[in-house]
This record gives structure tokens, C-alpha cells and sequence, in this order.
């Protein structure tokens, strides 16, 4: 849907059906917005859009994702997930679960080219080498016995692409 019929010009009188119709649809979309997972509150005439996460403590839910992830207490369980590489066959990274005990623990794909991927964890932040591309998912806190995720140190979810014409 289009906001202004034609596109509007300098010095166009304000009292244009082409304005006054853009305005109404203006005020409609307004009226008519939605949030998926939230609502819009109008406190003091302004819209807010509010997002409602999706567990109260914990923030977004993330389970549903491919390497998607859930904690319960010092374990965190990764999903399982494909390693697409080119035009290569797609790899599935089993799913699994990680007893986190020290703070800043990385959780990564280990896929090496054109084998096999596997979910692991390392104090060390992963880094490639010529032969496995070591794909980082999570970089988890940890304090009190509790494994905890910021949202900012969600790196991946969701299958991996890794580009590859000569595959």
C-alpha cells in the first residue's frame, strides 16, 4: 500500500486530495498497527510498541530455532542444525547439552569442510583453521552455578551458509 497516490511536490496546497487521502492513511496505519509477540500502547497519545517476551525471566524464547538453545541451570541444550556449504550436501550438527562451569564459555559448530559438524564448547573463542570452520553460536555466562546468555552474546541461530562456488 502506497501512502500518496503520486509523489508529491514542492509548494503543493496542503488541502490536495493527494495529501488530505496520505494523511487518512497515515492515521489508519496507526490506528490498524499490530506487533506480532507485543501491542501498542497509546499512553499520553503517543504510540509505544511493547514487545512481550516470550518467558518473563529468561527474555525471548529461542528453543524453536535451528541451534536455538535452552538453560537449566548450569546446562545449556543447543539444538541440532545443517551446515550448508555451497553445493554440497546439507550436514546436520546434532543437538546436545553442555555443562557449563566456567564463565565465557563458547559454544560453536565444528564443521570440517565437505565432513562432518558436531556442536561443542571452549573456554577459547573458536577460531578457523585450513581444515574446520568453527562457527560460533553462544558465548555463555556463568556465576552462582547458573548458566545465563546476554542477548548481545547470541552470535547464531538458525542454519549455517557458508559460501562456496567451488564446493
Amino acid at each position: 500500500m502506497k501512502i500518496f497516490d503520486t509523489e508529491l511536490k514542492p509548494k503543493m496546497p496542503v488541502r490536495s486530495g493527494v495529501i488530505i487521502r496520505g494523511i487518512k492513511r497515515m492515521g489508519k496505519a496507526w490506528e490498524k498497527l499490530a506487533v506480532h509477540n507485543g501491542h501498542v500502547d497509546w499512553s499520553n497519545g503517543m504510540p509505544t510498541i511493547v514487545v512481550e517476551l516470550a518467558k518473563a525471566a529468561g527474555g525471548m524464547d529461542y528453543s524453536g530455532f535451528a541451534f536455538g538453545y535452552t538453560i537449566s541451570g548450569a546446562v545449556v541444550t543447543v539444538n541440532s542444525g545443517k551446515v550448508r556449504y555451497g553445493t554440497r550436501a546439507a550436514v546436520t550438527a546434532a543437538g546436545g547439552g553442555f555443562t557449563i562451569s566456567a564463565n565465557n564459555t563458547w559454544v560453536f559448530v565444528a564443521y570440517t569442510y565437505g565432513g562432518t559438524a558436531t556442536i561443542t564448547s571452549s573456554t577459547s573463542e573458536p577460531v578457523d583453521t585450513e581444515e574446520v570452520h568453527n562457527h560460533a553460536l553462544l558465548l555463555v555466562s556463568f556465576a552462582d552455578g547458573a548458566a545465563s546468555v546476554a542477548a548481545g552474546n547470541i552470535k547464531h541461530l538458525g542454519d549455517i551458509f557458508l559460501p562456496g562456488a567451488f564446493a
